[in-house]
C-alpha cells in the first residue's frame, strides 16, 4: 500500500501525513513548494512537487499509489477566490483527471477520500 497525501503542508494534511507515517504506511505528498514539504514533513515521505490546478503534475504523483487522501485547502489571504480556486476547481480537476485514467486502459485509478471544509459551517452556542 502507499498513499498519496495532496494538500500534505496544510494543517490537516500534516496530520494525516504523520499517522500514515506512525502506522508504517509508505506515503507520498503533493507539495507546491518542496521547501516548505521538506521542512514541515516527516523525511520518510516522498515528496512530489505539483499543484491541483496543473493536470499535468497529477500524473507523476498519482504514479504506484493504492489510495488517495485529498487534504486541500485555501490558505488564508486577500484573494476571495482562493477558496473557489483550490477547493472546488482543485477538486474539481483531480476527479477529473482520475476520471479520465479510470477510463483508459492502460491507466488505474485508485480509490481516493476527499476532505474539505469549503462547505462547513461553525455555530456556537
Amino acid at each position: 500500500m502507499k498513499a498519496l497525501v495532496v494538500g500534505a503542508t496544510g494543517e490537516t494534511g500534516r496530520r494525516i501525513v504523520q499517522e500514515l507515517v506512525k502506522r508504517n504506511i509508505p506515503t507520498r505528498a503533493l507539495v507546491r513548494d518542496l521547501d516548505k514539504g521538506k521542512q514541515i514533513l516527516p523525511p520518510e515521505v516522498e515528496l512530489v512537487v505539483g499543484d491541483v490546478l496543473e493536470p499535468q503534475s497529477l500524473k507523476a504523483a498519482i504514479a504506484d499509489s493504492t489510495v488517495v487522501l485529498s487534504a486541500t485547502g485555501a490558505a488564508p489571504s486577500f484573494d476571495p477566490t482562493g477558496p473557489y480556486k483550490v477547493d472546488y476547481e482543485g477538486t474539481k480537476t483531480w476527479l477529473m483527471w482520475q476520471r479520465r485514467a479510470a477510463l483508459s486502459s492502460l491507466s488505474w485509478c485508485p480509490p481516493s477520500v476527499y476532505l474539505s471544509s469549503f462547505t462547513h459551517s461553525t455555530c456556537s452556542g
